[in-house]
């Protein structure tokens, strides 16, 4: 590619396609880092973008960004926007380059910041509240506000081990990012944390709160559980007794609890007792996370690139919908069978019997969508966008 400008995406992006089509395979998705002229090509603002193109098999791309830089960059904005924050995050920094001068008399190495990986300012904080007494021989050390750094990037550090495994769906990202929000917001409410607060609302802002956060609601309604769920939670209004967000996440030493697993049972007709509205969740241990090494990040998205308003979307019933008939707008599908189809949508979350419930692949949990959508009718354009969606990464590889 000859620059980073949007015409120079759509020509090499062009090429790239061109040479899968030509094996006559199916390009669902492409997950993108989220800058502008990336985004661009993906936008019906452009008419030069694959939105516009007459070509049905670049039209039907779904853009889907990567999530590692949108958390990345919900810290990253946070520190020029916060002066508290800033200051801290500062402070770290140069602690960080001090050590490295007296990497001798310390007896450790110290992490260095990386400019394109900013959540892994989490290692600098470790470092320093480890190492605080030989630091402290060369410089003034405000521990408690680096410890109340430290455990907020552990939430943010955790999501994005856990978005970058190859283990993590797509339709996981729904309740790793709510519970990230939430245990972010009970650090700012039960640990008087004063970083945790923004953070959250930042994480927010970026995520379910965004433009694109319809997608990840959208990508777990096409679960049994993720349906059974929405049925209940915003169908039903039944209160949902899940294990605390934090559990989730040891601030300490950043281990793995996967909360997905939170809700592996909720969709089970057994947790129902007769007469009950109240789910009872489990917590298990996740499996291994895999690391996945640095790769140079384009310049940071302004929060006004992944939001358009501050009133977020609560119901994210309704925001999977939304995402869901923009879907079917960028598919060109006709008016009448838009409606149809948001009408089998509303049904599909709205009954207490499970629709697809014969459809169900009982070993994995799943329904069988790339049958479905074999069969006549709207069902069939459901099933594709289901099997678009849910076969999506959640970040770039």
């Amino acid at each position: 590619m000859n620059g980073g400008t949007s015409e120079d995406y759509i020509h090499s992006l062009t090429q790239g396609f061109n040479r899968i089509f030509i094996r006559d395979v199916k390009i669902s998705s492409v997950v993108c880092d989220g800058n502008k002229a990336q985004l661009k090509c993906f936008q019906k603002g452009w008419n030069q973008s694959f939105y516009n193109s007459n070509d049905p098999r670049l039209f039907k791309i779904l853009f889907i960004p990567c999530l590692c830089h949108r958390i990345h960059n919900c810290y990253q904005y946070m520190t020029t926007k916060d002066v508290a924050l800033g200051a801290i995050v500062k402070h770290i920094h140069e602690i960080s380059a001090l050590c490295r001068i007296h990497v001798e008399d310390i007896g450790a190495f110290c992490p260095k910041h990386v400019s394109t990986r900013w959540i892994y300012d989490y290692n600098i904080c470790m470092f320093i509240i480890k190492y605080q007494d030989k630091i402290s021989r060369y410089t003034r050390i405000d521990i408690e506000n680096i410890k109340f750094l430290r455990d907020c990037l552990a939430i943010l550090k955790k999501l994005i081990s856990t978005f970058e495994s190859d283990k993590t769906k797509i339709s996981d990202c729904y309740v790793w990012l709510c519970k990230g929000i939430e245990a972010l917001q009970y650090l700012s409410s039960s640990n008087n944390n004063p970083f945790a607060g923004i953070l959250s609302r930042s994480l927010l802002n970026y995520t379910l709160g965004s433009d694109f956060g319809g997608l990840w609601c959208l990508a777990f309604a096409f679960t049994p559980k993720g349906r059974y769920y929405f049925n209940q939670k915003f169908v039903h209004g039944a209160q949902i007794n899940e294990s605390p967000a934090i559990n989730s996440f040891d601030i300490t030493n950043v281990t793995f609890v996967n909360p997905v697993e939170d809700i592996q049972s909720i969709y089970m007709d057994s947790i129902f007792e007769e007469g009950s509205t109240e789910v009872s969740l489990d917590m298990v241990e996740e499996g291994s996370i895999r690391q996945v090494t640095a790769t140079i990040d384009p310049p940071m998205l302004d929060l006004a690139d992944v939001t358009s308003s501050s009133n977020q979307l609560v119901n994210h019933f309704v925001a999977a919908r939304q995402y869901l008939k923009s879907i079917l707008e960028q598919f060109r599908i006709p008016g009448q069978t838009i409606t149809d189809i948001i009408t089998l949508f509303n049904t599909y979350i709205n009954s207490d019997n499970d629709i697809f419930s014969d459809d169900m692949i009982q070993e994995r949990q799943e329904y069988g969508w790339e049958e479905i959508s074999q069969r006549d009718g709207n069902v069939s354009i459901f099933a594709d966008i289901a099997l678009r969606v849910i076969s999506a990464s959640p970040q770039k590889q």
